[in-house]
């Protein structure tokens, strides 16, 4: 008994939208403020000590795709991240540093583990090669 090409087609969208679904409730990240989470501050810039912004690029090996990523909130647990710098740095203006520009596509990658009520500055910290790393640079509690 063949379907008919438009109950095929309803069948298809449906199964597509509950797997969407699925995904969407898998995320880490957390859209209301009622929900226990952390906050990841990812858009500090911090000339003196040589601190400049990150994105997160992977989470735990999968594709973030988020576009609004100066502070996410962001559930408890260990994650696996890999970030990549915001925008090019011009080490010329970094006194001791070689002078050599990062590769901005570059993707380092950090582990860290997230608490309930706590927020993280994570950026991208040089060493006087050039290179960088991303560290947590700063933690503070956010419980109100």
């Amino acid at each position: 008994m063949a379907m008919p090409i438009r109950n095929s087609f309803r069948w298809l969208t449906g199964l597509l939208l509950a797997a969407f679904c699925v995904t969407a409730t898998a995320s880490p990240f957390v859209n209301s403020r009622s929900e226990l989470h952390a906050v990841l501050y990812l858009n500090y810039q911090m000339i003196p000590r040589k601190i400049y912004p990150v994105r997160i690029w992977m989470l735990d090996g999968k594709l973030t795709n988020r576009s609004d990523q100066g502070v996410l909130w962001i559930k408890p647990g260990n994650y696996t991240f890999r970030v990549k710098l915001a925008k090019v740095v011009n080490l010329a203006y970094l006194p001791g540093l070689k002078q050599k520009l990062p590769d901005a596509r570059q993707m380092q990658e950090m582990k860290l583990d997230v608490a309930a009520h706590e927020a993280y500055y994570i950026g991208a910290k040089f060493a006087a090669s050039g290179k960088w790393q991303p560290e947590v640079w700063k933690t503070e509690n956010t419980k109100f």
